[in-house]
């Protein structure tokens, strides 16, 4: 697994939800938008500028084990971004992401506090790492989509046919009851609101006269 399929991936996962999604070759210049130099300082070589919807991304690797070589990757890719911002709508900014896949020279190792640290430095701006599971590439994706802006929980969740709001008519009329109205006078009461909710006086008007002897 390396960058180029994993951006195929958050593609096709991208064009899953209706997205239109590109290869964006500016996010990976070597030099600022309006500048002719390249920058002297370390870029990542494998970095891949995409836009997923309205999400700017750069896709790259990051060799997990050595700390020092792992800093000096997230450094070359804090320039890539900033570098790569310069190509970027002021509105679409606050939405850059840089995603990378892990490559684990001892893939039984547990990288999780490494991973961590990195995922919660938003240093330019947020980071995802996806460490592939071998034995089960789709579902170790599956489970880094959930974490991200193309996860869809809305989806599978439940539908819900009587929700709290269905029951607040039996609290309302609670409510009026312990506040002086019979039981028949609060269910009367409920009954207006609904029908005349959006002709005030007629509602007050109506509302007295349930309280009127006849």
């Amino acid at each position: 697994m390396n960058p180029a399929m994993f951006s195929e991936r958050l593609r096709a996962s991208a064009v899953a939800l209706g997205w239109q999604t590109s290869v964006v070759d500016t996010f990976t210049a070597r030099q600022f938008r309006g500048h002719a130099e390249v920058t002297e300082k370390s870029l990542p070589k494998d970095a891949i500028g995409l836009r997923l919807g309205d999400y700017p991304i750069l896709v790259a690797s990051i060799e997990l084990g050595d700390l020092d070589r792992m800093h000096a990757s997230l450094r070359s890719l804090h320039t890539q971004m900033v570098i790569a911002r310069s190509y970027m709508a002021a509105e679409e900014v606050i939405n850059a992401h840089i995603m990378l896949i892990a490559l684990a020279p001892d893939p039984l190792q547990d990288w999780r506090g490494a991973l961590d640290l990195t995922e919660r430095d938003e240093t330019v701006c947020r980071k995802l790492i996806w460490t592939p599971n071998p034995n089960d590439l789709d579902q170790s994706y599956a489970l880094f989509a959930a974490r991200t802006f193309l996860a869809t929980p809305w989806k599978s969740a439940p539908n819900v046919q009587s929700a709290p709001l269905d029951r607040n008519q039996g609290l309302v009329i609670r409510t009026l009851e312990k506040h002086g109205l019979s039981k028949e006078a609060a269910v009367h009461w409920v009954g207006l609101a609904n029908q005349i909710h959006d002709d005030p006086d007629n509602l007050v008007a109506a509302l007295t006269a349930v309280r009127e002897p006849s």
